[in-house]
Parts: structure tokens; C-alpha cells; sequence
């Protein structure tokens, strides 16, 4: 009798083939990944393509479970996987298959950009149109449309979404599909074609396949029931307690437990930040960590004297917790700051580094999360990826360790001339180039004109364009602005925007500016924001209106972070507070 199931060993190109079609049955829950596991799969990657000095070894991206729907039962081993035409219901990797594929579509979007696009990524996402499209991955409705408008569709991954009411799963796409634009749009051209090559060719998965919903299932128990994945420190943990002599057993289980428990599903990220504060970030997590432990004494040495520091503190990050100096108030609030900067965890490590060496002087570690909040800002709106915020975190890192003077005109804490500019560019059209940065902006600048944290959860809040970026045929708006490069210039200046509720943003749309005015400010529960006040005091919404709020605004701005033209100088804690077109890309300095 044939078996009633075929598995493989396929590099991810093979099965993203053009003969091959992957479905989301009705049965298949929707994307549920989020920002953070978008990240660890990315780095992951990333740290496979550049291990071992450049030699690229290949990734093992897991088991994924498909049903067969256009093949028989018996014909599932004798025909190779790849030569004939396959319809396959995902059943177990659909999370890991939506991420690779917007994944695919970030890179294709940034190679059209810059006029050199990549053969082989219209294969792995689909070709055709119309009734003739044949996509790689189909989502289920409503989520197919949605995922083919703001991702599959060539040039997606760059335009803003429009759509007022999101799905949750809607907006974890949108969210991933941000965050890897961010994390890849700083490579060259040269940089992506290796990503993709190594991507399609050198990530392998075990694909099982079988015919009937029942014998997936069975399937299913056994590949995620029969044992759980397991975690990097999972494997950390046996490899460093086995070296614990048994005396010294029970404490260093117990303080690993502690540290575990503290950290929940941060745990995990702790020894990737260990391993960078050690100057190891070139080696995989586990390499390094194994190598810190043996420079330290062994694995009961690295429990008590890093571990187990790097995790009290770490917990302290993470919650932005400080107490008993009158510095605290300040730390806790910039701590706030910096963890706006969601899925993104490259400030952790210097923040992690100076604490445990200088943290028990408040006021320096005070000045120095003011510098780095400015540093790490700055970054974000200069458009920097991944990659180059690493790299200057990095820096920072290399000098606290080499004990240099990061308050000195050297310290790349420091933000360069030209950069400075290049931020004072980008922040007046800064909601085309990244609107959740437009948003977090806005945020900043409300606390610091209010003069301290106004707001905790912010996600009911959104960004609404005063003048509206499409206005009808017959609009007033039109005949305030009627020359149309004039009217995009100002609907994307920072002056216009507003920080409102989602329900206010619903109704305000494009209404003339008496009523938007009414729908924003006057109605019932409106939030009365320090950012809106110059709004709230005009009596119509012109061009001279938005020119003098953004320039404003941008005044607050330099007051808060001291990023005016004048040279860059060291930032001194009392220089805080305690507190285009909608596709175009972010400039970067040097661009």
C-alpha cells in the first residue's frame, strides 16, 4: 500500500517554483506574527549569511505541513516534488510563508526603486494579472485582497495603507511589512541580490505533504504535540549548567529559573544582548555565549557574574523602572522612549552596558539615555535600516568598553553636521517617508511642550492630515490650495498633522476645516493635546498657517533634542525635556 504521506528536504526556491500554488484553507487561523517574530527570523537569517567569515552556510527553516489537493494518494512518492504542477493547503508554516513572502516583495520593491530588479523574486511571489494572476501564497478573504493591495502588488510594500478599519491580522501585516522595509532598505543592490540568492537557495525546508484534513491533523499532533521546539536557551541552559559542579547546582538552577521568569519571552533576546556587550556580535548567540562562559570561568561563573546582573537590569529596561534619586523620574521616562521604538532592540545593548558598569551614578546614567534617546531618534528619522543602526550602536558599545569620553566631540553618541540637516529634511515630510515614526514624533513633541509624560498606551491614537491628502472635485480645499504640487507639499508638512483618536480620525476625513475643527476639538471626550493647541486657536487652515506651525514645531523639536544646524556638540541631560509623496523613500545623510 503506498504511504499517505511524502516528505522532502527542498532549498525555499523549489518550493516557491512557478509550477507550485500554496492556499490558506478556511480552516487556517490568520497572520498572528508579530513585529518581534518578524525579527528573530530576519536575524536569524541574516546571522546565517554572514557567519563564518563570509562562507555562507546554509539555514534550516523548519518543517512545514501541506495538504495535497490535485494529487491522489498513491502518486504522492513517485513523482518528484518539483516537476509537476502542485495545489497545496498550508497547514502548519503559514506564519513563516506570509513573512518570507513579504519579505520577497520589500526586497522587489526597493530593487524596481533603484532600477534594478530582480529576475528571480517575481517567480518566488507569483506572475500574471488579472484573472490570469497565479500567486505564490494565497492568504484566506478578506486578507488575500488586503495582502495583495499593501504587499504582493509591485510597489505595495512603499505606499501607505488607506484603509481606516484594520483586521488585527491585517495590521500585524502592515506591521511586519514596515518593520522589514526598515531592517532591509539600507543594503545595496549587491547586498539584497545575496539575501535573495541566499534566501531562495541556501534555506532549505522539510516540506511533508499528504492527502485529507484527518491525516493532517494526526500529522500535526505528532509534528507539534510530540515535543516542544526548542529554545536557544533551552540549549544554553544544558550546555552551561552540565559544567556546574552539583554543590553549586540548586543556586545556579535557581538563579536561572529566577532570571527566566523575570524576563518571560525576552529571555531568549538577553543572551544576544550579552553577546554583543562582550564584543561577540559577529559569532552566532550560541557560539558566543559558550565563548564568554569559558573566558569567565566556566558556566557557573557566567550564571552568577553575568547572567544573572544582565538580567535584573534587562528587567529594568524592559519595564522602565527606576527609584530612589531624583534622576528617576527622568530615567524611567526616556526608558519609556526608547521602548517606543518597537521590534526594534538595537539601543538595548549600550543602555544594558553602561548601566551595569556606571548605573550606580543616576545622573550620568541619566545623561547618557538622554544622548542616546537623541541618538536613536535621529537614526529613525534619518531612515537608517537595521544594519546601520546596528553599526552605530555598535560603536557605542566599542567605546564604552574601550572607556573613551562619549561626552567628547568624538563620541558617536554624537550626531555629525550632516546629519543634523539631513533630520531637519526629513522631518517636514517625515509621515511620507515612515508614519509610525510621524506618530512617535508626535508624541515626543506633545510631552515635552506638556512637560512631562502625557500619555501611556497610545495605540487608540492616530495621525490625521488637516489638509486632506484627497480632497473631492468640489472641495474648498481645492481652492485654498488649487496648484496640485503646492497642495501635496503642505498635506505632508509636519505642520499638518494632528494627533487624534481613530474614531475622530473616521470622521473628520475630508471635511472643510470649520467642521474638522468641530470634529477634532469640540466634540465630546476629544483628548486636548499640547501638540493640537496651534490648531485649535485658527480660525481657517492655509498655507501660512501650516508653514509657521511646522516651523514650530520643529523649534520644539530642537529644544527637546538639540538638533539644530549649528555643529553637533555633546547633548547635556538639561537639554531634554523630561519628558514628497507617500512611496518615496527615507534620505539618508551621504544618500
Amino acid at each position: 500500500m503506498p504511504s499517505q504521506f511524502a516528505a522532502q528536504t527542498m532549498p525555499l526556491g523549489q518550493l516557491f517554483a512557478s509550477l507550485h500554488t500554496i492556499q490558506t484553507p478556511p480552516y487556517q487561523r490568520s497572520f498572528a506574527w508579530e513585529q518581534e517574530d518578524a525579527t528573530k527570523l530576519l536575524e536569524d537569517l541574516t546571522t546565517a549569511l554572514d557567519a563564518d567569515g563570509g562562507e555562507i552556510d546554509e539555514y534550516f527553516l523548519g518543517t512545514m505541513l501541506f495538504i495535497e489537493v490535485e494529487r491522489v494518494a498513491k502518486r504522492l512518492t513517485t513523482l518528484p516534488f518539483s516537476r509537476q504542477p502542485r495545489v497545496l493547503e498550508v497547514v502548519d508554516g503559514l506564519q513563516r510563508l506570509t513573512t518570507l513572502t513579504i519579505l520577497f516583495c520589500v526586497i522587489r520593491d526597493l530593487d524596481d526603486l533603484h532600477g534594478k530588479p530582480n529576475e528571480r523574486l517575481p517567480t518566488a511571489i507569483g506572475a500574471g494579472r488579472g484573472a490570469n494572476a497565479r500567486h505564490r501564497l494565497a492568504l484566506r478573504e478578506p486578507d488575500e485582497t488586503f495582502f495583495h493591495a499593501h504587499v504582493r502588488q509591485p510597489g505595495a510594500t512603499r505606499a501607505e495603507a488607506l484603509d481606516a478599519e484594520l483586521s488585527p491580522a491585517q495590521a500585524r501585516i502592515l506591521e511586519v511589512r514596515d518593520h522589514l522595509l526598515q531592517c532591509v532598505q539600507d543594503l545595496d543592490a549587491a547586498q539584497r541580490q545575496r539575501l535573495t540568492d541566499f534566501l531562495l537557495d541556501k534555506c532549505h525546508v522539510v516540506v511533508v505533504s499528504t492527502t485529507g484534513l484527518d491525516r493532517a491533523h494526526r500529522m500535526f499532533m505528532v509534528l507539534n504535540d510530540s515535543g516542544k521546539p526548542l529554545d536557544r536557551h533551552d540549549i544554553l541552559k544544558a550546555d552551561l549548567l552540565g559544567g556546574v559542579p552539583t554543590a553549586a547546582m540548586e543556586s545556579a538552577t535557581a538563579t536561572w529559573d529566577d532570571a527566566k521568569s523575570r524576563l518571560g519571552k525576552q529571555f531568549d533576546s538577553l543572551f544576544s544582548h550579552i553577546r554583543i556587550i562582550h564584543g561577540r556580535s559577529s559569532l552566532h548567540v550560541i557560539s558566543g555565549v559558550r565563548g564568554i562562559a569559558a573566558e569567565v570561568g566556566g558556566g557557573q561563573a557566567f550564571i552568577e557574574r553575568i547572567l544573572h546582573p544582565a538580567a535584573r537590569v534587562f528587567d529594568d529596561i524592559l519595564r522602565a523602572r527606576h527609584s530612589a534619586s531624583v534622576h528617576s523620574h527622568r530615567i524611567s521616562a526616556l526608558l519609556t522612549y526608547l521602548g517606543w521604538l518597537r521590534g526594534h532592540s538595537d539601543w538595548v545593548p549600550p543602555v544594558l552596558l553602561w548601566w551595569l558598569g556606571r548605573g550606580k551614578d543616576p545622573a550620568e546614567l541619566a545623561w547618557f539615555l538622554g544622548a542616546l534617546d537623541r541618538l536613536a531618534y535621529g537614526l529613525r528619522i534619518l531612515g537608517h535600516g537595521t544594519k546601520r543602526r546596528a553599526s552605530r550602536f555598535g560603536a557605542v558599545v566599542h567605546a564604552i568598553r574601550s572607556g573613551r569620553d562619549l561626552k567628547g566631540a568624538a563620541s558617536p553618541l554624537n550626531l555629525a553636521r550632516e546629519e543634523l540637516r539631513t533630520i531637519h529634511h526629513n522631518l517636514r515630510d517625515l509621515h511620507a517617508r515612515s508614519a509610525p515614526m510621524a506618530k512617535l514624533v508626535l508624541l515626543r513633541l506633545n510631552d515635552h511642550l506638556a512637560g512631562s509624560q502625557q500619555i501611556g498606551p497610545f495605540d487608540d491614537l492616530s495621525v490625521e492630515h488637516l489638509l486632506p491628502r484627497k480632497p473631492g472635485i468640489n472641495s474648498p480645499w481645492r481652492e485654498c490650495f488649487p496648484d496640485p504640487g503646492e497642495r501635496d507639499r503642505h498635506t505632508e508638512s509636519l505642520g499638518n498633522l494632528v494627533l487624534v483618536t481613530k474614531a475622530q480620525n473616521d470622521k473628520a476625513g475630508n471635511l472643510d476645516f470649520a467642521r474638522k475643527k468641530d470634529v477634532l476639538f469640540n466634540a465630546a471626550g476629544a483628548p486636548s493635546l499640547p501638540v493640537n493647541a496651534y490648531v485649535r486657536q485658527q480660525s481657517e487652515w492655509k498655507a501660512q498657517q501650516i508653514r509657521e506651525r511646522e516651523a514650530e514645531l520643529l523649534r520644539n523639536l530642537d529644544r527637546l533634542w538639540n538638533i539644530g544646524t549649528a555643529p553637533s556638540r555633546p547633548v547635556l541631560a538639561s537639554n531634554s525635556s523630561t519628558s514628497s509623496k507617500r512611496a518615496r523613500q527615507p534620505q539618508t545623510a551621504g544618500a
